[in-house]
């Protein structure tokens, strides 16, 4: 989550060619309004909203990279989905204006000769072309108003369960029916002090009697303040063999420049302390054994790994070492590209939990249609992925960054229950 000079460039050009062509569009449609009421509006509209939103975005790409305090990032967010609410209606808009305008030209020029002299002299109720193009336009312009606004205030905290079991001929028999409770991506700062908004999830997961919870990275935006008073919600999240998780790459705090190495790194411990705080065994490039009446599966957390720009702190190797015994093995990596670049072909993990697309946060899941902008940057982004004999699943989250909502991408809490017998899928 950051955004720099170069960003800042491109968010303005964009802010300034759809405002001005949507002043060519004012003034064409409404030349013969002279009143200084619609004067004030197109100022205000296309030239004081505009301005502000582009001094906003070039304080962000100056100070982010400086920020000290979570709160920065609750500012960043804001801005953010004011822009979205402004200029997703004004793109709809103007999109839909000129698709209506070359259609226009098109028929203009088109003589109807089908209907007789008699037939043209019906006469039905006229309606301007600026009355029709203003009712219209305006019915498509609400539309993403009316899902910004839904996903800001309902679908970010709209948390649901999805369930999946998988069978492994290797498991060890006294894991048969063994249920895991993943999530990830957290980012309890963009949630600042509404403790109350989390609180829901206890619900959820320990109606599951989960055996083991795994938490596959990104606890944090950047800062060890915001884990502050959140012991009080993780604490109360129960499981029978235990709370693992991992770090992803915003748990580092490698997105400030901090003054000196020693204060980023007292910033990283406070982090890491956190785990311990909430009752989770934090894995960093190391592996654990769940023991069940003298069968074991190994666990396995590496820390993050990532194409740039994202760190790639994790070493696999090493943190595999010891595990070649064990009959079944379950890997914690906050990438899912990681997959792809060492798992498959290269190790016998016969499941991968990771996390960090957050479906991009909007898409659209329906009826076995999925998309979402997150498969034009990553290969695998949301729910089950199987290579021959290994699978990998991708939660989307619990939490948000960036942009204060959800559309069509809800938070997710997902709950997989392994099974004995040949390799296969099947819902819950």
């Amino acid at each position: 989550m950051k955004i720099t000079i170069s960003g800042f460039i491109f968010i303005a050009v964009f802010i300034a060619i759809i405002d001005l062509l949507g002043l060519w569009v004012w003034k064409r449609e409404l030349k013969d309004l002279k009143s200084k009421k619609y004067n004030w509006i197109a100022f205000v509209l296309l030239g004081v909203i505009p301005l502000i939103e582009i001094l906003s975005y070039l304080y962000f790409s100056l100070q982010i990279r400086s920020a000290t305090s979570p709160n920065f990032y609750i500012w960043f967010m804001s801005a953010n989905i004011t822009f979205a609410i402004i200029y997703f209606p004004k793109i709809l808009f103007l999109f839909y204006y000129f698709v209506f305008l070359a259609v226009s030209r098109i028929t203009e020029t088109v003589k109807n000769k089908k209907y007789s002299k008699e037939q043209t002299t019906i006469r039905y109720p006229k309606i301007s072309r600026n009355k029709f193009l203003s009712q219209v336009g305006i019915i498509l312009a609400t539309a993403p108003i009316i899902s910004l606004v839904f996903g800001m205030h309902k679908g970010r905290f709209n948390f649901f369960t999805r369930h999946q079991r998988l069978n492994f001929p290797n498991l060890p028999s006294a894991f048969d029916g063994f249920k895991i409770i993943h999530i990830s991506d957290i980012h309890l700062g963009s949630f600042a002090s509404n403790f109350h908004k989390l609180e829901g999830i206890v619900d959820l997961i320990n109606a599951e009697n989960a055996d083991a919870i795994f938490f596959t990275g990104d606890l944090v935006n950047n800062f060890a303040e915001e884990t502050l008073g959140w012991e009080k919600v993780f604490t109360q999240l129960k499981a029978k063999y235990g709370k693992f998780s991992i770090l992803g790459n915003h748990d580092y705090g490698d997105y400030t420049d901090w003054d000196s190495p020693e204060e980023k790194a007292k910033n990283f411990k406070g982090i890491v302390d956190a785990h311990q705080k909430f009752g989770f065994r934090l894995l960093r490039d190391q592996s654990v054994a769940i023991d069940i009446d003298g069968q074991e599966i190994a666990l396995t957390g590496v820390e993050n790994w990532g194409h740039d720009p994202f760190p790639r702190y994790g070493d696999l190797q090493k943190a595999m070492k010891g595990t070649d015994k064990f009959p079944f093995k379950v890997l914690l990596s906050h990438d899912p590209d990681h997959w792809d670049a060492e798992v498959t072909d290269k190790t016998d993990f016969d499941i991968m939990l990771a996390g960090h697309t957050h479906g991009m946060q909007f898409g659209i899941d329906w009826k076995g249609f999925k998309w979402s902008p997150a498969k034009y940057k990553f290969k695998r982004w949301d729910g089950l992925y199987q290579h021959k004999n290994q699978f990998m699943y991708v939660n989307r989250g619990l939490g948000f960054l960036g942009m204060p909502a959800r559309i069509g991408m809800p938070p997710e809490i997902t709950i997989l229950q392994l099974g004995k017998g040949p390799v296969s899928t099947e819902p819950m």
